[in-house]
């Protein structure tokens, strides 16, 4: 879909050349972009900051607030250190930066965000493509590079198809000597684990009284669960510390402006004091989940509040886009890369939608559908949740990428999808 042009927006609506849509996009999937504590953090950080440091950290542009925040992001992720970034690329870009120094080698999921694949590329590291979630296939060809220093990387939650990796069956894979799994958890962060920890918590490798291990680094955005802005590098003082001491990206630029910290700081204390919050996220999400599987609806198989899927051919899906709009329900049509096709549905749903909006946009995709034949065949010929391709699990392997601009392991980005309907 082309840029959708918002003029204002709430956690679950959206207006469009002044037309008012429900929403069931992004990624603010606990709403705490519009929560009024957050919202009066940020305001007050305004008035005690202004609007930018106006230089890097490590000149003159550190503020208490930043401080502050990494100190309570390593309490509640239950790590040894944490350095925030201006945002999750770059959090990436830093990593990368920190590690090659003593890692050569990094193997990646094929489907991880570009980022993850660019930043360890950029440094200069040897980058090789596992099969998709396959942990064994990960462990094996780390097993034959750890002499040279061997980094496993994947996402935590993928964002084009809501699929978990398998991280304690990763870190399980780690090869004795110098090695280390990377998480990066933007769209687990305040999503999975006890109160929102993430994907390693989920999987157990963190809990109460037990702090993650040092051979397990995250990184993470504060800009989607968390609703601020921000990047972050989580784990042992060993790899943050040479990461704020040595890589450009973080000691090069300005960071995050220190009002949407202040906002970060307060969005961290509501998710932590209100666990009510992450268990509505799951109320809603197993709602819109059965509902659309009511539709006979193919869906992957997750926990996530990230449903991608296709309906039947472009045209048909482009119909059915308007048809939704029509009846005020944005449910985004994306061509973005690791989908279930070049074209789909990626649809989102938060802990603020209502049981009224989530059951409004079910009916209305299933009216849409009525009104297309091709669709309604298309949908009963694949009654089935889509499931990982057997014919990837367990199996060795992996395709090395040319360099930090290789994009051939993903699909294509096209500008020609539909401009937001009149």
């Amino acid at each position: 879909m082309a840029r959708i042009p918002v003029e204002s927006a709430s956690a679950t609506q959206i207006v469009v050349e002044g037309r008012k849509l429900t929403g069931f996009g992004g990624c603010n999937y606990l709403g705490l972009a519009h929560h009024p504590e957050v919202l009066n953090a940020v305001r007050a950080g305004l008035d005690r900051f202004g609007l930018s440091t106006t230089a890097s950290r490590e000149t003159t542009g550190d503020t208490t607030s930043h401080d502050a925040l990494e100190r309570e992001l390593a309490a509640f992720l239950q790590v040894q250190q944490c350095l925030v970034t201006p945002e999750g690329y770059s959090a990436n870009l830093a990593l990368g930066q920190a590690l090659a120094r003593d890692y050569r080698v990094a193997i990646t999921d094929e489907k991880s965000h570009r980022s993850v694949s660019h930043a360890v590329a950029a440094a200069g590291m040897r980058v090789i493509a596992y099969p998709h979630l396959d942990a064994r296939a990960a462990g094996a060809l780390a097993s034959e590079y750890v002499r040279e220093g061997v980094v496993i990387l994947t996402d935590g939650v993928f964002a084009a198809d809501g699929s978990i990796a398998p991280a304690r069956a990763l870190f399980d894979a780690l090869p004795k000597g110098r090695s280390i799994l990377v998480i990066d958890d933007c769209h687990g962060f305040c999503v999975l684990g006890r109160s929102g920890r993430g994907t390693a918590d989920h999987h157990g490798l963190t809990a109460d009284g037990v702090p993650l291990d040092e051979r397990v680094i995250l990184t993470t955005s504060l800009a989607k669960g968390l609703g601020c802005y921000g990047g972050v590098l989580a784990g042992a003082s060993s790899i943050i510390q040479v990461a704020q001491d040595m890589a450009s990206v973080y000691r090069g630029t300005t960071p995050a402006p220190p009002a949407i910290i202040e906002g970060s700081r307060q969005a961290l204390k509501v998710v932590a004091r209100e666990p009510g919050l992450i268990q509505q996220l799951r109320t809603n999400t197993d709602r819109l989940r059965r509902g659309f599987q009511r539709l006979r609806i193919s869906l992957y198989p997750t926990p996530a509040p990230i449903f991608t899927f296709i309906t039947g051919d472009t045209p048909s899906m482009e119909r059915i886009h308007r048809r939704l709009v029509e009846d005020g329900f944005l449910a985004p049509l994306i061509a973005y890369p690791g989908g279930p096709s070049d074209f789909y549905f990626r649809v989102t749903v938060n802990a603020m939608h209502t049981a009224e909006q989530i059951d409004g946009l079910v009916a209305a995709f299933g009216r849409a559908i009525d009104a297309d034949p091709t669709v309604k065949s298309a949908l009963a010929s694949e009654p089935k949740p889509v499931r990982p391709d057997p014919r990837t699990e367990n199996r060795g392997g992996g395709r090395e990428l040319i360099g930090p601009w290789d994009l051939s392991l993903n699909s294509p980005f096209s500008p020609r999808l539909p401009a937001f309907p009149n």
